[in-house]
């Protein structure tokens, strides 16, 4: 496993795209999260979000919108091995097609864990600094649920790249899937647009409505009671969610081990 992981890390760390994005990330995605943080929504004040342990809720949130620049690197490093046949080469050099199939997957798989062991730095940073107590494990199941989100995201980036193999049109695919999503929430309404894949993997970590929704129960107006059930009812669990994503993935992995098998190099 890690002889294949080191033929993949070969091929980019002397990829300046692939260090630049990854830097374009840890810049942009604390920076995304203090600016949020500094607004004063309805029911609370910005700043509460960062403290624990609602943290680990806002904090995945705020980076997976920054999934999608990471999911088109990933369609840049699979469209390149293309472009410059390094999979055949792979396999002229001795590999088999089924370890050149794993490496690429072991590939993206260490990018997911490194963004997400970022996220957790993140995390502890920022609830240290806005929380009186340190409790730092209620609620961290959500950095699991947003590595399966990142994995979600870099699988499907993966299954548009090896049926399309061209870069550009890869990456319009993959960001247009993304503006699919909403007409999908126009067209079949919110509560069965959430099954659409990339609706239910995007919001695997939703912004923190939980704690709103609580908030809101919490009101004595009749009015705030009944919009928070009706927001309730129409939100998938999230045991739910993460199990659909869990099959979406296994999906667009078994569909894109076929195509590269079937497909010559």
């Amino acid at each position: 496993m890690l002889h294949l992981l080191s033929i993949e890390f070969s091929k980019v760390k002397n990829y300046r795209t692939f260090w630049v994005m990854l830097a374009m990330y840890a810049v942009l995605v604390p920076i995304g999260i203090y600016a949020v943080s500094t607004i004063d929504f309805p029911l609370f004040k910005g700043s509460s979000l960062l403290k624990f342990p609602v943290t680990w809720n806002f904090v995945t949130y705020m980076a997976s919108w920054f999934n999608l620049l990471l999911g088109i690197l990933v369609v840049l490093i699979v469209c390149n091995d293309f472009n410059y046949r390094t999979y055949k080469q792979n396999v002229i050099d001795g590999l088999s097609k089924n370890q050149v199939i794993i490496s690429k997957f072991l590939l993206i798989t260490t990018i997911a864990i490194a963004v997400t062991a970022y996220t957790i730095i993140l995390g502890v940073i920022f609830g240290s600094i806005h929380s009186d107590s340190m409790d730092l494990f209620e609620e961290f199941h959500y950095v699991g649920i947003y590595f399966i989100q990142t994995i979600g995201y870099f699988t499907l980036a993966f299954l548009i790249s090896i049926l399309l193999k061209r870069p550009a049109l890869s990456i319009i695919v993959f960001a247009l899937m993304f503006i699919l999503k909403f007409i999908f929430y126009l067209g079949l309404g919110e509560e069965l647009s959430q099954y659409f894949p990339v609706n239910l993997i995007s919001d695997l970590t939703p912004f923190p409505m939980q704690h709103l929704i609580e908030l809101l129960k919490m009101n004595p107006d009749p009015a705030a009671q009944a919009e928070a059930q009706a927001k309730l009812d129409l939100i998938i669990s999230q045991s739910v969610r993460t199990s659909f994503a869990l099959v979406y993935i296994t999906i667009f992995v078994l569909l894109s081990n076929f195509i590269l098998r079937k497909r010559d190099l």
